[in-house]
């Protein structure tokens, strides 16, 4: 699995607080914060049976953290709910994702050798930085290790306003591992599907649209997608505006393995005609297939309306309960 399991958070080191999630509530949350908005996703365990409680929603907020952590206690109080902890995602324009691959050493080594690989993307960031890392794979002699570099600012954010909101932080993870790992628990989920090395997610949403890669490493490719401005064109305008998608997406495909299926999410669910039109021009050359929590994780959910915009946070909430 593809995630930050912790934030080890160095250069420099910030200790979060010992975690532990109460399994007799059986209620995990997940909650992804960005700059204008905070999504929210609950699941319910009872006798391994996965259900969603309350619908996810969303709401507004300023970019203030103090403000933001009273708005979020607010939302949370008009509903009812009394959230103990969650699991939290930093948004995809604060973070910045790297593949190494290093030679079997000790664990001092490994990491002297990854803060030299990586202090250059540091100081590109332009501002104080964290960083953690895990093993994805390895052979006899080599670690595939991922590197996730976030900006620090985004993970105070996040820690003001749990802590103003009265929420205590499981995990912090990025919005593109959460994804990921929602994608390789769907394809387990159909046989003919098992034996896929690369897996790719295009999730489109308000602020970061991007696509995701993975065979043994990460890929992230930035796509400009403004679902406001999409909405308000006329047909004609929105052809044109998936058919360059499109070539964003060929670009992307030019130096890497061609997957046989792409997952789509986020504002996917909303503008289907999005995916009809691409799988029409792609033809059998990918197979375009959506994200779905409710399959991915065995969710007990009858419901119509799509969920494909809150998949992160059903995937964070989900994540509380390993």
């Amino acid at each position: 699995m593809i995630s930050l399991p912790k934030i080890k958070l160095n250069m420099p080191t910030l200790k979060l607080p010992s975690f532990n999630l109460r399994k007799s509530n059986k209620l995990y949350s997940g909650i992804e914060v960005d700059t204008d908005y905070i999504r929210v996703g609950i699941l319910k365990k009872e006798d391994e049976i996965i259900e969603i409680p309350i619908m996810p929603f969303e709401f507004e907020v300023t970019g203030d953290n103090t403000q933001d952590g009273k708005i979020l206690k607010d939302e949370l109080e008009r509903r009812g709910l009394k959230i103990k902890s969650a699991c939290f995602s930093i948004p995809m324009s604060s973070v910045l994702y790297k593949t190494l691959n290093l030679p079997k050493v000790s664990e001092k080594e490994l990491i002297d050798a990854i803060e030299w690989n990586i202090k250059e993307d540091i100081e590109n960031f332009k501002t104080e930085t964290h960083y953690d890392w895990d093993i994805i794979s390895s052979d006899n002699e080599f670690l595939n290790i991922l590197v996730v570099i976030t900006k620090k600012e985004a993970v105070e954010r996040i820690i003001e306003i749990s802590e103003i909101s009265g929420i205590s932080v499981d995990a912090i993870d990025t919005v593109g591992t959460s994804l990921l790992n929602l994608a390789l628990m769907q394809k387990e989920k159909i046989e003919k599907n098992r034996e896929e090395k690369n897996i790719c997610v295009i999730h489109l949403d308000k602020n970061d649209s991007f696509m995701i890669f993975s065979n043994n490493n990460l890929v992230l490719q930035p796509l400009d997608f403004n679902p406001a401005m999409y909405e308000n064109y006329d047909p004609d305008e929105k052809e044109q505006e998936i058919i360059r998608l499109m070539n964003e997406i060929n670009y992307f495909f030019l130096t890497i393995n061609e997957p046989k299926i792409i997952y789509t999410s986020g504002f996917f669910a909303k503008y289907p005609e999005i995916k009809a039109y691409m799988q029409l021009k792609f033809s059998t050359r990918f197979i375009l297939e959506d994200l779905d929590p409710v399959l991915a994780l065995n969710i007990n959910y009858q419901g119509s309306y799509p969920l494909g915009i809150y998949n992160n946070v059903i995937s964070l909430a989900y994540r509380g309960m390993l």
